[in-house]
């Protein structure tokens, strides 16, 4: 409210125009002259998953009486066993005021990003199915390299190569595939990076956790998937690698 309407000033002691909200009616009355008494800090007042930014004021219910409200209970017990209590104390200051829709603050945060939840669990099974899609592909792309260079790993076993430089050399094309598919995704990272930055709930533009943990998944994901038939290659005895069509 302040960085929209008063910015690079005091606010407190202006005055500024609210249209008043008059209960039962639903079009706004006149505009009403408010003067600012105090600043509070920025927060989430409506729902966490809402990613704008609104201004927003806070006026006494002398002042400005709601058509609906809340009351807020602090608890040191479990609050589900107080729901009877907070009836009775209700209707001790007003019996015509019924308490409805009863919930815990952790209620409240779970019902609130239900849909966010929702869409997150599908986007993870998603991007599982698509990481054991894309394990299976290199698998099969290590699989035919190394077949299709049998007869060269024969040769070189023969020649006296170890078995860690037959296992490097059948890791060495998926390796440079994940190093080319790790810079292209990271490059992609930075491009799409502030597009979806608006998606995210208290995460910035580009968070470093996040982008080291996906890469180091990806690159495990990766070299497991290279290492099964790059470990075959390099068993193979150099006879039977010789007679390899």
């Amino acid at each position: 409210m302040r960085r929209k309407y008063l910015p690079d000033q005091n606010p407190v002691g202006k005055r500024i125009l609210i249209q008043q909200i008059i209960p039962g009616k639903t079009q706004f009355g006149p505009e009403v002259a408010w003067e600012v008494v105090g600043v509070v800090a920025d927060e989430r007042a409506t729902e966490l998953d809402n990613k704008r930014d609104q201004p927003a004021v806070y006026v006494t219910n002398e002042q400005s009486p709601a058509y609906f409200g809340g009351i807020a209970v602090r608890a040191s017990l479990n609050p589900e066993l107080l729901q009877g209590a907070l009836r009775d104390a209700v209707y001790q200051i007003n019996k015509d005021q019924p308490l409805t829709d009863l919930k815990t603050l952790d209620r409240m945060k779970s019902e609130s990003m239900t849909n966010d939840r929702l869409g997150s669990i599908l986007l993870s099974i998603f991007a599982a199915i698509a990481l054991a899609l894309s394990a299976i592909g290199i698998y099969g792309v290590v699989s035919y390299s190394v077949a299709q260079r049998t007869n060269e790993i024969g040769i070189r076993a023969a020649l006296g190569a170890t078995r860690g430089n037959l296992l490097a050399l059948a890791m060495r094309g998926g390796t440079w595939m994940m190093l080319v598919g790790l810079v292209i995704g990271f490059a992609g990272s930075l491009v799409f990076a502030r597009a979806l930055s608006s998606q995210l709930y208290n995460l910035g533009a580009w968070d470093a956790p996040t982008l080291v943990s996906v890469a180091g998944l990806l690159a495990i994901v990766t070299m497991l998937a290279c290492y099964i038939p790059a470990r075959r290659a390099a068993r193979v005895d150099p006879t039977v690698a010789f007679r390899y069509e």
